[in-house]
């Protein structure tokens, strides 16, 4: 019996503000059946969803699929696996699937993971990937700093990553560096490096924070939706105030 394939898409929500979606991300939700919300434990609220509800009917069916924020590569696998089954289990009834997440589906985003298994299967007809703002480019607006000029490079790294011997680059981006930021903070400090810290940007709690030192964090959890511009040259944008909250 042939399937009649509804249609999966990978929606970027961007970093933060609900008018920062793309008018295609919007138009998709408004007339997916389905909105499917990764969250690292079912009982915490969704980010994502909190972006894009905004621009969801208020009858849509929502799918909660678990992804916890782990190392363990098993537990990884089981929870992409069975994300994936149940994406297909909607998919494959003819129903239209968004997958909302964070920034941007193709940086750093368990779309990814799901869409690796999920094209086993699925037709490519049948996927969408629609871009969303990064949490950089976001960070670069919010303080008016570009990211990159003229012939300049621009690396991005996770902060899982021993950054020491990247950071000649003039312009670099630190992700996920919530579970290192002391760490990353004295090494800057030490090879004189300029940094921007930048918080939820977007929502509720942002915060901005330029020259940012270690010792400001050694008790203080930093939220996971944080990241570092280290830059040769901050061109005098530091504002009056150390920090920003909007």
């Amino acid at each position: 019996m042939n399937t009649t394939w509804g249609k999966l898409y990978g929606i970027g929500v961007g970093p933060g503000d609900p008018r920062l979606l793309t008018l295609l991300a919007v138009e998709v939700l408004q007339t997916v059946d389905i909105v499917a919300i990764p969250k690292s434990k079912m009982e915490r609220e969704s980010v994502a969803w909190d972006i894009a509800k905004v621009h969801c009917p208020s009858n849509v069916r929502l799918i909660e699929l678990e992804m916890p924020m782990t190392s363990d590569q098993q537990v990884l696998a089981k929870a992409w696996q069975d994300g994936a089954q149940t994406l297909l289990g909607q998919l494959k009834q003819g129903k239209s699937v968004a997958f909302i997440t964070l920034g941007d589906p193709s940086l750093y985003s368990t779309y990814s993971y799901l869409l690796n298994i999920l094209q086993e299967e699925l037709p490519q007809e049948c996927i969408a990937t629609i871009p969303g703002i990064t949490a950089m480019a976001a960070a670069a607006a919010r303080i008016n700093l570009p990211l990159a000029t003229g012939d300049e490079p621009l690396l991005i790294l996770p902060s899982t990553e021993d950054v020491a011997e990247y950071l000649d680059f003039p312009n670099l981006v630190l992700m996920k560096v919530s579970r290192r930021l002391p760490e990353m903070l004295t090494l800057l400090e030490e090879r004189e490096k300029k940094a921007v810290l930048l918080t939820r940007l977007g929502q509720s709690g942002e915060k901005i924070r330029w020259e940012p030192k270690p010792l400001e964090f050694t008790s203080d959890k930093v939220d996971y939706l944080s990241l570092l511009l280290v830059k040769k040259d901050l061109l005098g944008r530091k504002n009056d105030e150390s920090e920003s909250n909007n």
